[in-house]
C-alpha cells in the first residue's frame, strides 16, 4: 500500500512539474527581437507555435534557407546587425541540411500566419545532389510539429500532401520508428481515422507532440538569453533606422582586403589555411556529385506549390558557387549553369521573384569559402532581401 502511495505522489508530482514548466512556456514565448528572429538553432524552427508567434506580426518576413543564414554571424554583415532598428523583423529559419522538403512542410503548417504575405527562400546548388537532402539530414531536421500542422491545413491540395508524404516516407525507412509516427501522423491528422483507439491516442499525442516542442524551444531560448524585452525596439514600438547600404559595402571591401589577401581561392585567409591550404598544397581536388537532375527539384516545385496553394509573394533567392575555387577543382562552369539554369526554370515555372546572385561567382570579397557568402557577398544578400520586403505588395 505505501508503495502504491509513494508512486502515486511521484506521479503527482511529476503531473505538477511538466504543467507548470509547459505553462512558463506558454507565457515566455521569447518576444521578438533581430538578435531572436535572426538566431539560428533547431528549435525554433520545430516549435510550430514558436515560428507562428514569430511571425504574427505584419512587419516580419520569413527567410527560408540552409548554412548560408547562419555563417559569419559576428562579422558586422550578418542579417543580426544589418537590421537592427529597422522596419523590418527578419525570421531567419534553417541551417546546415535544411533544403526543400523541410521548408515545404513548414511553410505548409504555418500557411494561414504567412498567407498573403511575402517571403524569402534562399536556395544553395548544393542542395541539388542525386537523391537531394540525405536521409540522416532529414531526420535530423524533421519537426513533427510542423507535419501535424502541414497535415491539417486544408489550403494544401491532397496531391501535394501525398508528394510530401511519400518523400517522408521514404527518406525514413530506414528509421522504423520515425517512419511509423509518420504513418499515425497521416492516418491521425490527414485522412481523420473515426477508429476510437486512434482517436484517443491522437488526443493524447498532439498534445505531447506541441509541450515537448515548446518546452525545448523555452529552455534553449532561456539558455541563450533570448528571453525577455526586445533590445532592438524603440520605446514607443518603432523602428526607423535607415540602411546605409555604401557604408557596408566600403566597410566589407576594406576588410575583405585585409582578410583575403593570402590565398588564390576568394576565401577568407583563416579559413583557407584551416580548410583548404593543405589540400592545395597536395594538389588534391575532390569532385561534387551536384547534378541538375536531382530529386531536389522536385523538392523545390513542391515548395512553391504550396506558396502558390497558400497565396504566398515569393522571392527565390539565387546562391552562388565560388568561381575560382570551383574552376581549380575542375568542376566546370557548364555544371554549375547546368544546375543554376534548374532552379531559374522551377522559379520562371510558378512565377515568383527570382534574385539570382550567380553573377558573383567571380566577384572579390564575396565568399567566406567554397560556397558561403561573407563581406560584400553577405551585403548583397540583406539587400535584396531588404529590397523585396520594401517592395510595394500585389
Amino acid at each position: 500500500m505505501k508503495n502504491i502511495k509513494a508512486i502515486l505522489i511521484a506521479f503527482l508530482m511529476f503531473a505538477v512539474t511538466v504543467t507548470a514548466v509547459k505553462f512558463v512556456a506558454t507565457k515566455e514565448m521569447p518576444k521578438y527581437s533581430v538578435k531572436y528572429g535572426t538566431w539560428i538553432d533547431p528549435s525554433k524552427f520545430s516549435s510550430n507555435k514558436g515560428l507562428k508567434n514569430l511571425l504574427k506580426d505584419k512587419n516580419s518576413i520569413a527567410v527560408f534557407g540552409s548554412s548560408e543564414l547562419k555563417h559569419c554571424q559576428n562579422s558586422g554583415f550578418h542579417g543580426n546587425t544589418i537590421f537592427q532598428n529597422t522596419d523590418m523583423k527578419p525570421v531567419f529559419i534553417g541551417k546546415g541540411g535544411y533544403q526543400s522538403l523541410y521548408h515545404a512542410i513548414a511553410v505548409g503548417s504555418i500557411g494561414e500566419t504567412l498567407k498573403g504575405r511575402k517571403i524569402v527562400i534562399s536556395v544553395s546548388p548544393q542542395w541539388f545532389k542525386n537523391t537531394g537532402v540525405k536521409e540522416d539530414a532529414f531526420g535530423a531536421t524533421y519537426s513533427e510539429s510542423n507535419f501535424i500542422e502541414f497535415l491539417k491545413n486544408k489550403d494544401i491540395s491532397d496531391s501535394t500532401k501525398d508528394y510530401v508524404i511519400s518523400r517522408a516516407i521514404d527518406l525514413t525507412k530506414n528509421n522504423p520508428t520515425m517512419c511509423n509516427r509518420i504513418k499515425d501522423d497521416v492516418r491521425w491528422y490527414r485522412d481523420n481515422s473515426k477508429n476510437p483507439w486512434d482517436i484517443f491516442r491522437k488526443s493524447i499525442h498532439t498534445r505531447l507532440v506541441e509541450d515537448k516542442a515548446d518546452i525545448k524551444l523555452f529552455f534553449n531560448a532561456w539558455k541563450s538569453g533570448m528571453l525577455g524585452k526586445s533590445s532592438d525596439e524603440k520605446a514607443d514600438g518603432t523602428t526607423n533606422k535607415k540602411i546605409k547600404w555604401k557604408k557596408y559595402y566600403k566597410k566589407a571591401e576594406k576588410k575583405g582586403i585585409k582578410k583575403t589577401s593570402k590565398n588564390q581561392m576568394g576565401m577568407l585567409d583563416n579559413v583557407y589555411n584551416k580548410k583548404y591550404k593543405k589540400l592545395v598544397d597536395q594538389n588534391i581536388r575532390w569532385k561534387p556529385t551536384y547534378t541538375e537532375n536531382s530529386v531536389e527539384g522536385k523538392d523545390l516545385a513542391c515548395l512553391l506549390q504550396i506558396c502558390k496553394e497558400e497565396n504566398l509573394q515569393v522571392m527565390v533567392v539565387l546562391q552562388p558557387f565560388n568561381g575560382l575555387y570551383n574552376d581549380y577543382i575542375r568542376w566546370p562552369k557548364k555544371k554549375r549553369n547546368a544546375i543554376y539554369n534548374k532552379i531559374r526554370k522551377i522559379a520562371k515555372e510558378y512565377d515568383v521573384q527570382l534574385a539570382d546572385m550567380t553573377d558573383g561567382e567571380y566577384e572579390k570579397y564575396y565568399f567566406e569559402d567554397e560556397s558561403h557568402l561573407a563581406l560584400k557577398g553577405l551585403v548583397t544578400f540583406n539587400e535584396k532581401i531588404y529590397d523585396f520586403y520594401k517592395q510595394p505588395s500585389k
